[in-house]
């Protein structure tokens, strides 16, 4: 048994020398990093739920725009998918009430990229 766990730190310590780095730097950031969910006041929400408020999507990145994909969740069951495009600072784009009839509904980012200079503007 030592030989085959001495066997697997091997494999282990070589995997890790060869596998590149799992994170953007502080240089190269993720674009999920740069999508911020914030919740503003809104009176159909509220009107909705008590205690709703109108959940939604800013870019945050200085210079890049994202293409992303949400999954929206209500009671922690997925229930579909948004797919978009951001440009850095441009306006915030309404998702939903984070309450529907009083229950806790939320977006997560599935998958999000940079795109590329070249790719803005085209559908």
């Amino acid at each position: 048994m030592k030989r085959l766990e001495r066997l697997a730190v091997v494999a282990l310590a070589a995997i890790a020398c060869c596998a590149g780095p799992l994170q953007a730097t502080a240089a190269e950031p993720l674009p999920a990093a740069a999508l911020v969910f914030e919740e503003q006041p809104d009176g159909k929400c509220q009107i909705l739920s008590e205690g709703g408020k109108l959940v939604v999507l800013r870019n945050v990145h200085v210079s890049q725009a994202i293409r992303y994909r949400l999954v929206r969740m209500f009671l922690d069951v997925p229930q579909g998918r948004v797919d978009g495009e951001i440009g850095p600072g441009a306006t915030p784009q309404k998702l939903g009430c984070n309450r529907v009839n009083g229950r806790r509904q939320s977006w997560r980012v599935e998958r999000a990229t940079f795109v590329a200079a070249s790719d803005e503007g085209t559908p």
